[in-house]
């Protein structure tokens, strides 16, 4: 296949807007956040250098959500503009069809399916780990008069039947907990209490760094104990699933973590849904160019404003649709890998069916 000119127009026209669009959906995101998250700010006292990191690692996660409907916008103020200048009458007249017309923008998308699976499990995951411990520090602090009680929202576990464990903070890469303690109790009395500075997982048992017993009856004990290893009927894939954010977790971890789950006879249903979503939500940006060439050839006459109305409505379709599917693979429904592609092969029919019906 040759390249045209017109290749390089239709690419270069494409990503400039696309470019716009992305920036005014952030803004929009990043303000609507804000005015969301008032209250919290102005009730905590957060310098403006803090605020403004906070909403920095929010920007990925914002263009990540972003990416889909500025695609399909963009694609349909693109083919509108060619549209109402006649250029589109133009190049039919000189012998390149529609399906020839429409190859640059398939392949730039498909481009930028690639480059936005790197940019979501290279810089999106990873910026929502920073941003979710930005917001426990500054947004789950205690009031003064509560200052003693701590900053973050402590991870529960229940051991057995009369046994607690309390995790302040927990690291799923590195298997570790910090400021850890171990609760018995009897008729809702604590009867003792180990606590332990840092928690390790050696593959079987954890390792523990400076620990304090601490036994509450007639004959109290208060004990420092050495450095060793306990035996805990808890392994951090039972701390990951009450506790982690998939967002949080990039495809492979998300992968790897569901391998170990099946090796120890888990469900992992949940996850796997997750896992194909993250695919599933790629392959959105080629469907949306699809149909944002499809909406703006098949109805030539229509104005700009209408066809940014269809996209909207369109995108807003998609999203209910492939939410409604995770849902229903989370509730085990459907099965998990259908429940997240699904939406997308209803759209890729219908982008085709559309596309098939334009005059080329």
């Amino acid at each position: 296949m040759k390249f045209l000119l017109i290749d390089k127009y239709l690419i270069t026209s494409f990503l400039k807007k696309l470019a716009n669009i992305l920036t005014v959906f952030v803004v929009i995101f990043l303000v609507v956040d804000i005015i969301d998250h008032v209250d919290k700010i102005l009730d905590n006292p957060i310098s403006f250098n803090d605020i403004s990191m906070l909403y920095l690692y929010s920007i990925p996660q914002y263009i990540n959500i972003a990416f889909p409907m500025a695609i399909l916008i963009s694609t349909v103020m693109t083919m509108s503009i060619l549209q109402k200048n006649n250029e589109i009458t133009a190049l039919k007249a000189s012998g390149v069809s529609i399906y020839r017309l429409t190859i640059p923008l398939f392949v730039t998308g498909l481009l930028l399916c690639i480059s936005i699976f790197y940019f979501e499990n290279l810089i999106v995951t990873d910026s929502n780990i920073i941003k979710s411990d930005l917001e426990k520090k500054y947004f789950s602090k205690k009031s003064k008069s509560n200052k003693n009680i701590g900053i973050d929202n402590p991870l529960h576990q229940l051991l057995d039947e009369n046994k607690v464990i309390v995790i302040e903070k927990f690291d799923h890469n590195r298997k570790t907990a910090r400021n850890v303690s171990i609760q018995q109790f009897n008729e809702n009395i604590m009867i003792s209490r180990l606590d332990v500075n840092k928690l390790i997982w050696n593959d079987t048992t954890w390792n523990a760094e400076n620990l304090i017993f601490r036994k509450f009856n007639d004959q109290s004990m208060f004990k420092i104990i050495p450095d060793s290893t306990l035996a805990l009927n808890l392994t951090p894939i039972d701390l990951v699933q009450s506790n982690i954010d998939p967002n949080e977790m990039n495809y492979w971890t998300l992968k790897s973590y569901i391998d170990r789950l099946k090796k120890n006879n888990r469900n992992y249903q949940k996850w796997m849904v997750d896992l194909n979503f993250k695919i599933a939500f790629l392959f959105s940006n080629i469907l949306m160019i699809l149909f944002g060439i499809g909406l703006t050839i098949k109805n030539p006459r229509s104005n700009f404003l209408s066809g940014i109305g269809a996209s909207i409505f369109v995108i807003f379709i998609y999203y209910v649709m492939i939410k409604t599917g995770q849902t229903m693979g989370y509730n085990e429904v459907v099965n998990p890998f259908l429940s997240v592609w699904i939406p997308n092969l209803l759209f890729f029919t219908s982008g085709v069916f559309l596309l098939y019906k334009t005059k080329t």
